[in-house]
Parts: structure tokens; sequence; C-alpha cells
């Protein structure tokens, strides 16, 4: 109950521009609670949107299995309103920096219009906002489950918020 308050408590005091609703946040935190077990102990990432239903509700669109470090969601029925997506970063790998969004992420999103969500094998949850490109941890490392085999900050400190030119240079791009 205190991980939600203090998700809540971030929600509404993030800047209009970056924010997404507490009842979003709160369907995918506890989607991802579960679906980030499952990606570790099958090494698979898993992705879907959230959408917004004819009815006006929330809900999860058809959940996709990828492979160990990619995934391509099902399209959702054209009376449904694609709100963000969302995905696992599988187990952890050796040499992978699976800690934060990756930029085909980011510039996935943003290339949508879309906002979305990411969760790690350390157990963080990342939101990106699909507009900007910039991006937050929502709660940081072992608020998922998280795999045992995880090595910490193999790649360097993990910041909690990153732009996409900032994660570009993490990863020695352009």
């Amino acid at each position: 109950m205190r991980l939600i308050s203090a998700l809540l408590a971030l929600v509404l005091t993030t800047p209009a521009a970056f924010a997404q609703s507490v009842e979003e946040t709160e369907l995918v935190y506890a989607l991802l609670r579960n679906m980030n077990q499952q990606s570790i102990t099958h090494n698979r990432e898993v992705c879907g949107y959230i959408v917004r239903t004819p009815a006006g509700t929330l809900e999860v669109s058809k959940v996709s299995w990828g492979g160990p470090a990619s995934c391509a969601t099902i399209p959702v029925p054209p009376e449904y309103t694609i709100i963000s997506s969302w995905h696992t970063h599988a187990a952890w790998a050796p040499g992978y920096d699976g800690e934060v969004p990756s930029t085909i992420d980011v510039e996935g999103d943003m290339g949508m219009g879309i906002n979305g969500w990411v969760s790690t094998p350390g157990g963080r949850l990342w939101f990106i906002n699909g507009q900007t490109g910039f991006m937050y941890q929502v709660c940081g490392r072992d608020c998922l489950p998280t795999d045992p085999g995880f090595y910490p900050e193999e790649h360097g400190p993990v910041e909690k918020q990153y732009t996409l030119a900032q994660l570009r240079r993490r990863f020695n791009e352009r």
C-alpha cells in the first residue's frame, strides 16, 4: 500500500506535460508486477498497449510475447484508442543495458505519438513521454519483481530521468 501511495504522489506532483493518469499508473503497475516476473522467468519480452475502450474504460490490449530483446505488439481494433505502449525487458543479460529504456523504445513511442512504459530486470518501472522523449523512473530498483541473477549497475549508475539526448549518450549513439 505504501508503494501505491508513493506512486500516486509522484503522478500528482509530476508536471502536466509529462503526466499520466492515476488510473493508468495503477493499471500499469499491477500489470507489470505480474508480467515482469513472467518475462524474467521465460527470458522473453512481453508487450502490449493500454487502450481506451468504446465504453471509455482503460484496459490492456492483447498481450504479445517476443524474444530476449524485442517484442512486436498485436494491432488493436479500430474502435479502441491506444493510450500508451508497455513492455518488459526480459531477464538480465551480461553486456545488455536493460535497466533503462532503449533509444528504439523511446523513438518508437514518439513515432506513434503515444506514451510508453518499460519494466526492467532490476525491477524498475519507467514512463516515457511520447511527445518529448523525456523519461523517468516511476519507481526504482526492486519495486517490481527482479531477476535473481541481476547484476546491479553493470553499465554505470542509472539516473532517475533522461532526455532522449542523454539516453543516446549513455548508449554512445550519435
